[in-house]
């Protein structure tokens, strides 16, 4: 029997490169993916990247009562996926500040004959759809709170905050650097 394969998709350096296969229900009437759903390939690529970096969403919200929220996002939609394409969800976690976490993720198409590839996007894929999102940390009030602890380093040891964002605190609980510790 051969090895099951990874459904939460897998690290390549910083990024989270997570698979999808466009399936009948995704597709309008022409074949096409209807435009929500890149939005649902995007949801479940972040809370795979959560579970490979050892901190599953659902427990994560049973632990602390922290949820993720999206509070903005940005879509650039280039080019159509269609039934039956694989198809590579990147994703990026660029910043992470008190209370949010500063995302990029990019949905393309591999020219790899559906073979889908481990690490970074070759120049023959096409790029079909760009994110750029902003999470906000609620609690179950819907106020805003600090990223737990656990996402937070776990981020921090990706960089997060290297590219834009304020960098991470030497705790990693999400505090920007410089700024006054909780204790």
């Amino acid at each position: 029997m051969s090895e099951a394969p990874n459904l939460s998709g897998q690290m390549a350096g910083d990024v989270h490169v997570f698979p999808v296969r466009v399936y009948y229900e995704d597709t309008d009437a022409g074949g096409i993916v209807y435009h929500a759903n890149y939005l649902r390939y995007a949801e479940r690529a972040r809370t795979e990247m959560l579970r490979v970096l050892g901190v599953p969403h659902a427990a994560q919200v049973a632990a602390t009562g922290v949820a993720f929220a999206v509070r903005r996002c940005t879509a650039d939609f280039l080019a159509p996926a269609r039934l039956e394409d694989t198809l590579v969800v990147r994703s990026r976690i660029t910043g992470v500040t008190g209370a949010t976490i500063v995302a990029e993720q990019t949905i393309y198409r591999p020219q790899s004959g559906g073979r889908v590839p481990a690490g970074a996007a070759e120049p023959e894929d096409q790029v079909l759809v760009r994110l750029s999102l902003k999470l906000a940390c609620i609690n179950a009030q819907g106020r805003a709170v600090r990223v737990p602890t656990p996402v937070a380093q776990a981020f921090a040891r990706l960089g997060a905050g290297r590219d834009g964002g304020e960098k991470i605190n030497s705790k990693g609980d999400g505090a920007p650097t410089g700024a006054p510790s909780e204790e």
